[in-house]
């Protein structure tokens, strides 16, 4: 009988190390999606890309794109690669489902759908010897599907 009380008490010992066990699993995996998103939205508030950005809302969404000089491809490539490594970083899952939702709810996935609208002609045209745009900052236009998916619902 001492043996069955014994065996209980091990049992319950070890129920409560296997669930304190969980919780801190279920804390370190929340800390390193939250850790995901700030380095995500570091990332893309340094002040080349949100300069490049404001200037493509601000300027370039009207101006003829055969008049663009070389400061205007160059802020244009700027948002191209930032938003194609957000892109990576997303669809690889670094990021959970409930982030990517919030991060494409927002005002992020606005920003995500009209800078690429703005830059058609830009991410139609060869960006490499032998790639358009949208070839070649493919997950930025995965990024802008995604975010599409998000604003519309």
């Amino acid at each position: 009988m001492n043996w069955d009380i014994a065996a209980n008490i091990a049992t319950v010992i070890t129920s409560v190390s296997i669930f304190i066990a969980l919780v801190q699993v279920l804390r370190e995996v929340k800390g390193q999606d939250a850790q995901a998103f700030f380095y995500l939205h570091e990332y893309l508030s340094q002040n080349e890309f949100s300069d490049a950005r404001k200037k493509l809302r601000t300027e370039l969404f009207n101006k003829p794109y055969d008049e663009w000089n070389g400061e205007d491809f160059n802020c244009a490539n700027k948002v191209c690669s930032s938003y194609d490594q957000a892109g990576i970083l997303i669809s690889s899952g670094i990021i959970n489902k409930k982030i990517k939702t919030g991060f494409l709810s927002s005002s992020w996935g606005r920003s995500i759908i009209d800078q690429y609208e703005i830059l058609t002609d830009f991410l139609d045209t060869k960006q490499t010897p032998t790639l358009t745009g949208r070839e070649f900052f493919k997950h930025f236009t995965w990024l802008y599907n995604e975010s599409k998916r998000y604003q519309e619902e």
